[in-house]
């Protein structure tokens, strides 16, 4: 150990013992130890309720401040600090991992925060001359806040032999984010406890513990669902760099589309997820007809729509996304039935296939392909006009005109770029 970090838990000790004997000096009388008891169980039990719901899971919630807030006003200084420094024991299995110095630090950065912030409740609340106990609640949380992570910052900074570089500010930037949420939750546990008694207290705590691990399921899911696509980019880049391209494309396009056509935000993230991906099925055809400059073969269109099926296939048994595949299945199907793989037509088409759709074609008018140059703003507008109600959801491309004629995508008709090594002016597609 570093003799700084030891001065410095030395110091700390100090300031333990200096603030202990102040708290029992002034608050000693006032002490309730059944209230205090009961405070240190609840704030134990949410410490560790992940652990002790799920021995498995590394992952531990914390509501420390939540638990601690109603310590501030309910007990004395010396209460919220004694509750503060023996709730927050976390239990583990791994005894032998065990390191005394660091226990007790814990214990007296708990102890020390907590205390400072049951005094400057007191000070606050006693100096206003209405009862404005949220107010000093806020102020006693933020005290809490700001000393607990001082005191863990400094032992941080000490431990890393100077290599960690952020800044104290940007340290409690990170952090800050949950201080409102916490607060709020905190007073409504003070309010829980002094209108309907312990038991609904801890009736609440419960319930936000599975607010929040539901919560963090939730994110945990989305970050899952976010890797999944960009793993599955990736595949399609390796593949085929211009399919990679064409499909981010697509998903901007979607993006400007759902909105415009005010789908809800879950539906139209859905569609954007899926948008990214919609070609990977071609990882399926052939390169050498997916590269061809030449245009395809009855034969080779043919095999080349099966990439809608093969995108389902491939996809289909993963959950986190099984549930938005039909866009993927259903992108080529036409308004009138025409389509593939399936000649469903109209609103039997999933209303994210259409829009990816005209999504789809938008690109492939606007960048071209090898054999076929790309069209203007006016073509396009054309094209759009004519195939409503044929190729194309009549909804999706009215909407999709107002977006063009409001100047949406004048960025897709004014690139010069390079597209497969020819200049967008002088080649065309087909979509």
């Amino acid at each position: 150990m570093k003799k700084s970090l030891k001065i410095y838990l030395i110091a700390a000790f100090f300031l333990f013992v200096f603030l202990l004997i102040s708290l029992v000096n002034n608050y000693g009388k006032l002490i309730s130890i059944e209230e205090i008891i009961f405070f240190i169980i609840s704030l134990f039990i949410v410490s560790n309720m992940s652990i002790l719901m799920n021995s498995s899971s590394d992952f531990i919630i914390s509501m420390n401040i939540p638990v601690l807030l109603p310590t501030f006003a309910l007990l004395s200084p010396l209460g919220a600090a004694v509750t503060a420094a023996l709730g927050t024991i976390e239990w583990t299995k791994q005894r032998n991992h065990f390191v005394w110095y660091k226990f007790l630090f814990n214990r007296i950065m708990f102890f020390v925060a907590a205390g400072i912030g049951g005094i400057v409740f007191e000070i606050i609340n006693n100096s206003l001359t209405v009862n404005y106990q949220l107010i000093s609640l806020f102020i006693a949380a933020l005290a809490y806040f700001f000393v607990n992570n001082a005191l863990v910052y400094i032992v941080v900074k000490l431990s890393k032999n100077g290599r960690e570089s952020n800044s104290f500010l940007v340290y409690l930037a990170e952090l800050v984010k949950n201080l409102i949420t916490s607060y709020f939750l905190g007073v409504l546990l003070y309010y829980s406890y002094i209108e309907f008694g312990k038991l609904f207290f801890i009736l609440v705590i419960i319930l936000l513990y599975i607010l929040k691990d539901f919560f963090y399921s939730r994110i945990q899911q989305l970050n899952s669902y976010t890797q999944i696509i960009e793993s599955f980019l990736k595949v399609i880049d390796s593949k085929d760099h211009y399919t990679e391209g064409h499909c981010m494309r697509v998903a901007e396009y979607t993006s400007e589309l759902s909105n415009a056509l005010k789908l809800s935000s879950l539906k139209r993230e859905k569609i954007i997820s899926v948008a990214k991906i919609h070609d990977i099925g071609k990882i399926g055809v052939s390169d050498k007809i997916l590269k061809s400059s030449e245009k395809l073969t009855i034969k080779e269109y043919e095999e080349i729509k099966k990439h809608t099926t093969y995108g389902y296939e491939l996809l289909k048994d993963i959950d986190l996304v099984n549930d938005q595949l039909d866009i993927i299945l259903y992108h080529h199907e036409r308004f009138d039935g025409t389509g593939y793989p399936k000649g469903i037509k109209a609103k039997n088409i999933p209303i994210g296939a259409r829009i990816l759709s005209v999504c789809d074609a938008f690109d492939v008018m606007t960048r071209g392909r090898k054999y076929k140059a790309a069209m203007s703003k006016a073509e396009i507008i054309k094209e759009f006009k004519e195939c409503a109600g044929t190729q194309f959801d009549p909804d999706a491309v009215e909407a999709m005109l107002k977006l063009i004629e409001r100047g949406t995508f004048d960025h897709c008709f004014l690139e010069k770029e390079i597209v497969e090594g020819l200049d967008v002016q002088a080649v065309k597609s087909n979509y």
